[in-house]
């Protein structure tokens, strides 16, 4: 079995780190097979780190997109974790986000601990297989 080889698509920069510090990022996509569909935004400053499989909406205010709880705000989920850092007036950072696809079931269920995923986005999941299809 060969190394794990970290190429710098795995890899994000993270701010605080030192120069060149990168933090590793898990893929979210079940499968590169099924067709998703994915955005990019700008997420608010002063979030802290949120994690790939974060819901998010848009804030009606800024117009950024902010991690929600409530899976009827939900428009779509955090391709790759972002560290937004902790000041509300700090850099926004860009981000994707998909509207649609099959997710890996662990880091979705992991970044949104308490919702219920079936009532997300028409969501359905795949318990067996270890899915989020929506």
């Amino acid at each position: 079995m060969s190394p794990k080889i970290e190429y710098t698509g795995n890899s994000i920069p993270a701010p605080g780190y030192a120069k060149g510090g990168v933090t590793t990022n898990d893929e979210l996509l079940y499968s590169h097979d099924h067709n998703y569909v994915q955005k990019g935004v700008t997420l608010k400053a002063g979030q802290g780190v949120l994690l790939l499989g974060t819901l998010l909406k848009r804030d009606a205010t800024t117009k950024r997109y902010v991690k929600t709880t409530n899976p009827d705000d939900a428009l779509g989920i955090l391709r790759k974790t972002t560290d937004t850092g902790t000041d509300a007036e700090g850099q926004e950072w860009m981000a994707n986000i998909l509207y649609g696809g099959v997710l890996k079931l662990a880091p979705v269920r992991a970044a949104n601990s308490g919702v219920t995923l079936t009532s997300v986005l028409g969501g359905r999941v795949n318990e067996v297989e270890g899915f989020f299809k929506f």
